[in-house]
């Protein structure tokens, strides 16, 4: 009788087993780095940004994150070393660059390029106020 149980026992097992590894995804199994925008101002601002989405090699655009004056959002998960952003408020700043351009929802914007590093540490881009001229 005991090794009947036992072989019950390691069915149940196995199939227990099997339930679970199928209810992992391709995408529970990829690493990404996350990346955060910081709104260091006094307004609301929406960022765009051009990155490597994990599991991807190519770059994609993607935005317009709401990010609220003080905030610190997750935006994305980055699996490329350089990211580049766009963002403006509304109140006439803007945060673009020469690096890079691209098309988020419609609308062509410059962007900046930085380095996030080789690793899959949080990283954030802080969003200051405009150097006033």
């Amino acid at each position: 009788m005991v090794r009947t149980w036992l072989k019950s026992g390691s069915a149940v097992l196995a199939v227990v087993v099997v339930l679970m590894a199928a209810s992992v995804t391709r995408a529970d199994l990829l690493k990404g780095q996350p990346i955060f925008a910081q709104n260091n101002t006094d307004n609301p601002i929406w960022v765009a940004a051009r990155y490597v989405p994990p599991g991807s090699t190519s770059y994609v655009n993607a935005g317009w994150w709401r990010v609220e004056p003080g905030e610190r959002v997750l935006i994305l998960y980055n699996n490329g070393r350089y990211i580049y952003f766009n963002a403006h408020d509304n109140q006439g700043a803007d945060w673009s660059g020469n690096e890079a351009c691209g098309v988020v929802r419609g609308e062509r914007v410059n962007m900046f390029r930085e380095d996030t590093g080789c690793g899959y540490e949080c990283w954030t881009m802080n969003f200051n106020p405009p150097d006033p001229d």
